[in-house]
């Protein structure tokens, strides 16, 4: 019944043009096939050592005076990599690559403790009626601790698990910052075979910065991600969601620099246990409302 299941699956994906052209990147990595990707990085067993690591990119295009606000580029199930922007008068359009490396330790049977470092590389290309112009730099954009605690396991009642992180470096705008941005939230889940269903919640509050003599302050976002991920077998799971951020507007000196944004994303993956302990997983990410971005990403997951 399982096998006629996948195979009206997958020709239902391969009628779709769509997901068919992006379906070698549309993957979401399990350990364990019962939890979806997201969960599965907020997990990890006492006494273990797991390595993240993952490589994402970017396109966005822009064109006349649109917002301020910065891209997200999702980095982890529970954060993102706030990129600069600026108002525009000229159509522009950027690449931007982040490559993400973290650890993630089991303190004990509910608790983890975790790091994660992430480097950006950046291609800006803008138009105006005086020509054209190109911009490149990179640069090792944050450096993040956090811990996160399961309250509640799954049972009678959903899966509840906190977490707390906070940006111990970050580099924004060429200035650095040590401390200013804190993440709270939490992840709920439900495991009804082979399908699983959560919902995470995060809460991002940055505090003020000096840089060049003024006072900037990256807006605070909320993020709700509601989504749903099918067990193909023990080595294979497909997910799929939404996502709806909330993002204030950045101030300077106590002045807006943009309104508030708000945007919602849609999300498939894929992801294969190679082996018991390593894990391949991509994803793709895109705009259903706001300013025009996709995303790809590919990641590996290793449990030393």
């Amino acid at each position: 019944m399982r096998i006629i299941l996948i195979n009206e699956i997958i020709e239902l994906i391969m009628k779709n043009k769509f997901v068919n052209s992006v379906s070698w990147v549309t993957c979401t990595s399990l350990a364990h096939a019962d939890l979806p990707l997201s969960l599965e990085e907020l997990l990890t067993d006492k006494g273990k050592l797991k390595l993240e690591s993952s490589i994402s990119y970017v396109n966005t295009e822009r064109s006349q005076m649109q917002f301020a606000n910065p891209i997200y580029v999702q980095t982890s199930a529970t954060n993102f990599v706030a990129v600069p922007t600026a108002i525009n008068e000229t159509d522009s359009n950027s690449d931007i690559v982040v490559g993400t490396v973290g650890l993630r330790y089991g303190l004990t049977d509910k608790t983890d403790i975790y790091g994660n470092t992430n480097y950006l590389w950046r291609s800006d290309r803008q138009f105006n009626d005086s020509g054209s112009l190109k911009k490149r730099n990179n640069n090792l954009s944050d450096f993040s601790l956090g811990v996160s605690h399961t309250f509640m396991q799954d049972g009678k009642n959903p899966a509840l698990i906190g977490f707390l992180e906070t940006l111990v470096y970050e580099k924004s705008q060429d200035k650095k910052s040590f401390g200013k941005s804190w993440v709270v939230g939490a992840t709920t889940y439900k495991a009804i075979d082979p399908v699983v269903l959560s919902l995470t919640a995060t809460y991002r509050h940055n505090l003020k910065k000096n840089i060049d003599g003024n006072s900037y302050k990256s807006g605070n976002y909320f993020m709700l991600n509601p989504s749903i991920s099918f067990a193909a077998n023990d080595k294979i799971s497909l997910t799929g969601g939404v996502q709806w951020l909330n993002a204030q507007a950045d101030t300077q000196n106590g002045k807006k620099l943009s309104a508030r944004n708000t945007s919602t994303y849609a999300h498939a993956g894929i992801g294969y246990g190679i082996t018991k302990d390593t894990a391949l997983n991509a994803s793709v990410r895109w705009k259903a409302s706001g300013q025009s971005t996709s995303e790809l990403k590919l990641g590996l997951t290793y449990n030393f």
